[in-house]
């Protein structure tokens, strides 16, 4: 039997087996590598967090979406306030500026995202909220949003999303993200949300009105992560975005069953940029 004489502390000596010193280090080096390169260890076998990715595809012409919009401003906010991982998304869609108001907000790629959805959903229409990617009903109706995120926060997230933002321009910001894994045919979807805007609405359905948003979608950017673990994005910030009033959202979601596995989101860094 090969033994090894291992100090453990300040005169401490303990006599140990050669092969449990090998066991040791083959666990304890992988460790010390990923400290040097900045890199959180976390146990094996924990539970993620959970969270909620909720999407909501409204319209500034659509006379049925300010109470959902409203619904939406609601978990933004309760969300920074209590630090709860509910991550709203609002997708203004094009397909209602037919009516006559041309939404500022809107843009095709949100209605052709919305689509994607309607392959699983069998639907599609405002508001429509989605949860997790998994759940889809009218936006507007209050206590299935609340029992969609309840039973969502209940769970464990499939995958652990890390991300950390840097100022690189005056109008772009870089996303350093990380993930515990990279399930085959996954994307990674990066958000550019803004809270705090205003619409004073001239025509159409909500003629007269003023909305109020949260956590609209200003630039939406997705990469196939082919079973990539880490990785950096840029983003450019679109003009008019207040960077106080700005956060990204990441997500990792199955391009075949739509489910979203992990999320994470980050303010931008205060300061001048």
């Amino acid at each position: 039997m090969r033994i090894a004489w291992v100090r453990v502390a300040p005169r401490c000596e303990v006599l140990v087996r050669r092969s449990d010193v090998d066991r040791i280090l083959t666990h304890l080096l992988p460790l010390v590598a990923m400290a040097r390169a900045g890199i959180a260890a976390e146990p094996a076998g924990l539970p993620e967090a959970p969270f909620a990715v909720v999407e909501l595809y409204t319209s500034e012409g659509c006379s049925s979406c300010p109470p959902a919009d409203r619904i939406l401003a609601g978990l933004a906010g309760a969300a920074r306030r209590d630090g709860r991982r509910v991550f709203p998304l609002s997708f203004h869609v094009d397909y209602w500026d037919r009516l006559g108001w041309r939404d500022p907000f809107g843009d095709p790629a949100h209605a052709r995202r919305q689509s994607r959805y309607a392959g699983a959903f069998a639907s599609r229409y405002t508001p429509q909220m989605v949860v997790n990617g998994g759940e889809s009903f009218v936006g507007s109706d209050a206590p299935r949003v609340t029992r969609s995120i309840e039973a969502a926060l209940a769970r464990s997230a499939p995958v652990a999303v890390r991300m950390r933002l840097e100022p690189i321009a005056t109008d772009s910001v870089r996303v350093r993200w990380e993930t515990s894994s990279s399930p085959r045919g996954a994307e990674l979807h990066s958000a550019i949300v803004e809270r705090s805007l205003t619409s004073d609405v001239e025509r159409g359905e909500n003629r007269g009105r003023t909305l109020q948003h949260e956590n609209v979608v200003r630039l939406f950017r997705t990469i196939t992560l082919n079973q990539s673990t880490s990785g950096r994005i840029t983003l450019a910030i679109p003009a008019g975005v207040r960077p106080e009033n700005a956060s990204v959202i990441v997500f990792v979601q199955d391009t075949r069953r739509h489910t979203i596995l992990g999320a994470a989101m980050a303010d931008f860094p205060a300061g001048p940029r």
